[in-house]
């Protein structure tokens, strides 16, 4: 079991960096223990998802899970404990909508995102087998976001609206 690491947050110079990428023929323990230690953060914490920069490992991997319950957006599915190695997406259509996002390392604000409804993922697994598949919804939003820290972009960044921005107390509040 991995360890508990605390979340580096806005202002860390490590999440604006564009993370290296893993040697997929190579994969180590060192690998394994990063995987590790994203998975057990992930379980302890309150994200969906988790990217190696937000733990201060400068690697391309995410791991990613949502239970249904835990899940507040609407189109929200279940997904497994996933951890993806050096992921990539592609849009499939120029459909998109517009949700708050929250991110473990921007506590307590929540910023109106536009993502991609659809997008093809690629990535490598634990084992080095690279998997394809088609996505959407809150799935395809989850990887964008986790993704983008992987290219040094938090979603503050992403936000265009002037009213943007809202806390989480005040989401739920207000009902945005």
């Amino acid at each position: 079991m991995g360890k508990v690491l605390k979340i580096r947050e806005v202002g860390d110079p490590i999440l604006t960096k564009i993370c290296d990428k893993v040697d997929i023929k190579n994969i180590d323990e060192n690998v394994f223990d990063i995987i590790d230690d994203l998975k057990t953060t992930l379980e302890f914490g309150t994200g969906l998802g988790i990217s190696a920069p937000q733990i201060g490992v400068n690697k391309r991997i995410i791991v990613v899970g949502a239970k249904k319950e835990n899940v507040k957006y609407n189109d929200a599915e279940e997904i497994p404990i996933t951890a993806m190695i050096n992921p990539v997406w592609e849009k499939i259509s120029d459909e998109t909508d517009i949700q708050f996002e929250g991110c473990m390392s921007v506590p307590s604000i929540r910023g109106k995102v536009e993502r991609y409804k659809n997008i093809k993922l690629t990535y490598y697994n634990e084992k080095g087998e690279k998997i394809e598949k088609e996505i959407h919804g809150f799935f395809a939003r989850l990887v964008q976001h986790e993704c983008d820290h992987l290219d040094g972009i938090v979603l503050l960044a992403r936000v265009k609206q002037q009213d943007g921005f809202s806390t989480a107390e005040n989401i739920r509040k207000f009902e945005l």
